[in-house]
């Protein structure tokens, strides 16, 4: 399970409940990333992905038996050059892509943007069956994001031409955070991205472009960044503004941001509304 790599024991975490702004310390991972479709890809589902891939390109996506992505987060932490081998490149992209698009804040978005849009054409006059698409709800465009080869297909295609892959290591004492929609940056494709690995680690995809503006000062040395402070608050405090409801990580460095936020009003007035909460 993702989140518990950013456990100092791999069995509860610390989680920063952005509705209650409060900060809760030995929760059990189970309780945030156990959803029908939040955070974690079930079997099931890196099988399928694994098998349609298979049809096309059957000399170059790996089998079920081996895509076990905690050895392989475990195994480019321990070893930076384990990221560029080809097999485990294609495991971390069905990975992030699933992370990307397993989150409650994209469903909420697309439900949202349906409404807004249905309520434009009602204004209008236009009936709902007369515009393509719109029958589909946020689930069923979720469902086709995270088990259909072509958005699978497109994340890869993106991660591969249009980025440098490096591995960040945190030098300060601030760590690593993530949010309960930690691949946002993915789903847009923002020009540097940080996924932390755990809260010393991270892999950073950076625009090949040199003149797109990035986030983060450090200059890789070799395949490695090494984090300034500056960079790792300003990763975390990009993993707030992703955020919905909850925040994962180091005490410390979730109370530093919270500090943050209270002084600039608080969570809900930096991203304009209180986070809401929604039914399952």
């Amino acid at each position: 399970m993702y989140i518990k790599r950013f456990s100092p024991d791999k069995k509860r975490i610390c989680v920063w409940n952005l509705m209650k702004d409060t900060i809760l310390i030995r929760q059990r991972p189970e309780n945030y990333a156990a959803k029908r479709y939040f955070c974690d890809a079930s079997k099931a589902e890196l099988k399928q992905v694994l098998e349609e891939m298979a049809k096309l390109y059957p000399n170059a996506v790996p089998i079920i038996e081996t895509a076990d992505v905690s050895k392989i987060l475990d195994l480019i932490c321990n070893d930076y050059e384990a990221l560029y081998d080809e097999i485990n490149a294609q495991k971390l992209i069905i990975f992030l892509h699933d992370l990307a698009y397993r989150s409650e804040k994209y469903r909420d978005q697309l439900d949202n943007i349906r409404e807004q849009t249905l309520m434009h054409l009602e204004k209008m006059g236009i009936a709902a069956e007369q515009v393509e698409g719109m029958d589909k709800t946020g689930k069923d465009e979720q469902l086709y994001q995270l088990v259909g080869i072509a958005p699978l297909l497109k994340t890869s295609k993106m991660l591969v031409e249009n980025y440098n892959w490096y591995i960040g290591t945190v030098q300060g004492t601030m760590k690593l955070v993530i949010s309960d929609n930690p691949a946002q940056g993915i789903r847009l494709g923002f020009n540097d991205i940080c996924i932390p690995l755990n809260g010393d680690k991270a892999i950073i995809f950076r625009i090949i472009d040199p003149k797109a503006p990035i986030l983060s000062k450090d200059t890789p040395v070799g395949n490695e960044i090494k984090l300034t402070e500056r960079s790792v608050f300003v990763y975390n405090a990009v993993q707030m503004s992703y955020a919905n409801r909850f925040m994962f990580g180091d005490k410390a460095s979730l109370t530093f941001l919270k500090r943050i936020s209270d002084r600039h009003g608080g969570y809900a007035s930096m991203y304009g509304e209180k986070p809401v909460l929604h039914t399952l």
